[in-house]
């Protein structure tokens, strides 16, 4: 097999959310996507239907838009983290379009990051070699 410098698309989109920088989603400035931020995400269910989808995008925005010592004093503890998010949602009452604009980039930040977790030999992160 021959080796190229080309970008498979797993690793295009990888790129992507790992160099983007801050982004404007409605009236909010994100920050990008990491493997922290997905971390946050997956540990308080804003990547589960466990919590309606309200609340969902704001979870992601909270996030995403909030100081990290701001998110990093309630995202280990659930229950302050769901204060924090509805205080987030109270302050900011965000509407059907906020909303729809947060779900979606929150859909393509992930897809983005997980795209690292390729099924071709060469994108294989357990294996590296591309063997």
């Amino acid at each position: 097999m021959e080796t190229t410098d080309l970008l498979t698309d797993d690793e295009a989109l990888r790129e992507t959310a790992m160099t983007s920088g801050p982004q404007k989603c409605s009236r909010w400035e994100m920050r990008p996507t990491a493997a922290l931020e997905i971390s946050w995400m997956q540990r308080n269910k804003i990547l589960s239907p466990e919590m309606d989808i309200l609340w969902r995008s704001a979870g992601f925005a909270f996030i995403h838009s909030s100081p990290k010592p701001t998110v990093r004093a309630v995202v280990n503890d659930h229950a302050r983290f769901v204060a924090a998010v509805d205080e987030w949602l109270d302050k900011n009452n965000p509407t059907p379009n906020d909303i729809a604009a947060l779900q979606k980039l929150c859909l393509e930040r992930t897809n983005q990051y997980f795209a690292s977790f390729s099924e071709t030999p060469a994108g294989n992160p357990g294996n590296p070699a591309g063997n």
